[in-house]
């Protein structure tokens, strides 16, 4: 979680260990919170992100987390920044490229380019950092930064891959899914442990790849204040939180809305790329509900219970688009239950059974409109509203992420002294 963000300097000296990710890290609960169990064991971490086109500061301070982020280039960044510069068409400025486009219009082939450019850019500038460092550990958060860890393992570090999810088959997957597995079956073998986020990944690996099952770290939130008895709730309010994007079910519940009372509104706070969220208020207005659909700019993670805790259920209409969302456990049900909020689910393989077997909340078909409209009103009601938050504090309750971090520990020290062995035996 994420509280004060400030500017700093460079690293520490020689950090002991590195975890790694492809974002600004600010944001990122899960990196944050890997980072602050290796201080509590005694090592010296630092987060390894990139900066983004709003957040380009190279060194912060995110909760007392040490966090250096990279910027990679490409040859076309310049071409890119001349572009925008350009006036546009009757003398007004183009519209701006999303990140890691070559430019707005620029072909395909050059934006898959100049993305490729840049990927190999920040693959050269974290592996020069980690033999600077030589730490003893590397966490590597997902695949795109496991080529660093492949060198890292050679450099002489530990090496933890934390696969938050399926990323051959990820949503909105644009890699050759063929060339991913074969990547993937390499990383599980180089990597001295391997963790995920959810059971039904965690099986999907070992059966895949013939390996150990990946120990499975649930994304709990740490730190958590104690529930009022009587929470102060904005009536009728159905909270999403998240990344707004497409195979979250946020159409579904839009198009939910014309047949529940008119009392009832959809608030999704988090990231939304500005084409999507255009789509989701056309789609509203075209069903006459665009002023019960809301939009709320995301908050750092230490923040999101509270931003949350106001409304009467919290939304996890997972598509099944592709196997990772089909056998996900998201980070958003733990944040519901944090903060004491009945849950409206998809009946997934790993999600239906976790929400229905703790008595959380309900599930739905989300292609059902009448069904999900349904679920939304029966939620709603004080009395079932009030049977599932009894429900729900138990849960939260058992939910703590001290006990659940004690996974990550064991995974630590297993991967550490493991490497010092193998090293022993090398040079012996």
């Amino acid at each position: 979680m994420v509280g004060a963000v400030t500017e700093t300097g460079g690293a520490p000296a020689s950090p002991s260990a590195v975890v790694l990710v492809r974002n600004t890290a600010v944001n990122d609960g899960r990196v944050l919170r890997a980072a602050r169990v290796l201080e509590r064991i005694g090592h010296r971490p630092v987060v390894l992100g990139v900066t983004s086109a709003s957040d380009t500061a190279p060194a912060v301070t995110a909760d007392g987390v040490r966090v250096l982020r990279l910027t990679p280039r490409s040859p076309f960044e310049l071409i890119r920044r001349l572009g925008r510069r350009a006036p546009g068409r009757g003398g007004s400025p183009p519209r701006a490229s999303t990140e890691g486009s070559a430019g707005p219009g620029w072909p395909s082939p050059l934006i898959r380019l100049h993305r490729l450019l840049r990927t190999l850019d920040y693959y050269r500038r974290a592996i020069g950092l980690i033999g600077a460092w030589r730490p003893s550990l590397v966490h590597c958060n997902d695949y795109n930064t496991m080529w660093v860890g492949a060198a890292a393992r050679l450099l002489g570090s530990s090496v933890i891959y934390d696969a938050h999810e399926l990323w051959p088959d990820r949503n909105q997957r644009t890699e050759p899914r063929w060339w991913l597995l074969l990547c993937e079956a390499l990383f599980v073998r180089i990597a001295d442990r391997v963790t995920t986020t959810s059971p039904g990944h965690a099986a999907v690996i070992a059966r895949r790849y013939r390996v150990r099952p990946p120990q499975v770290i649930r994304n709990i939130p740490e730190r958590l204040s104690p529930l009022p008895a009587d929470p102060t709730r904005e009536p009728g309010v159905i909270a999403y939180a998240g990344a707004v994007t497409t195979n979250r079910g946020l159409e579904q519940a839009i198009r939910s809305l014309p047949s529940v009372p008119p009392g009832i509104r959809l608030r999704a706070i988090g990231p939304v790329r500005a084409e999507y969220r255009a789509r989701l208020v056309a789609l509203a207005r075209q069903l006459g509900v665009e002023a019960r659909v809301e939009f709320a700019a995301p908050v750092p993670p230490d923040r999101v219970v509270g931003a949350i805790a106001f409304a009467e259920l919290g939304l996890a209409l997972i598509q099944p688009s592709c196997l990772s969302y089909a056998l996900s456990l998201p980070n958003k049900v733990f944040e519901y239950v944090a903060a004491g909020l009945p849950i409206l689910a998809t009946d997934l393989p790993v999600l239906g059974p976790f929400v229905r077997d703790h008595g959380l909340g309900l599930l739905a078909n989300p292609d059902d409109a009448e069904d999900l409209a349904c679920k939304l009103e029966k939620l709603v009601q004080p009395e079932t509203n009030h049977s599932y938050r009894t429900a729900v504090r138990r849960v939260r309750r058992e939910l703590d992420w001290e006990r659940e971090s004690r996974a990550l520990i064991a995974a630590y020290r297993e991967a550490v002294p493991l490497r010092a062995t193998e090293d022993a035996c090398l040079t012996g």
